[in-house]
């Protein structure tokens, strides 16, 4: 029987394959997939935190311009 989030953590899994450039598969190895994402998102809440979580040096939108 299959949960509800399971079908949350894979739909994650498959979007953080698509951003990290690999192929939009299904892992079939969800409790492996939770936990790479709980790492992840911990590092990433870590690296804020201290402040080294940022974007690259791009410009920011001047959003008066786009109207």
């Amino acid at each position: 029987m299959q949960l509800g989030i399971d079908n949350s953590v894979a739909a994650a899994g498959i979007w953080r394959n698509i951003l990290m450039g690999s192929r939009a598969e299904r892992s079939l190895d969800l409790e492996r997939l939770r936990d790479l994402i709980n790492t992840e998102v911990r590092n990433l809440r870590q690296r804020k935190i201290q402040g080294k979580l940022s974007l690259s040096n791009t410009p920011k939108p001047n959003w008066e311009d786009m109207n």
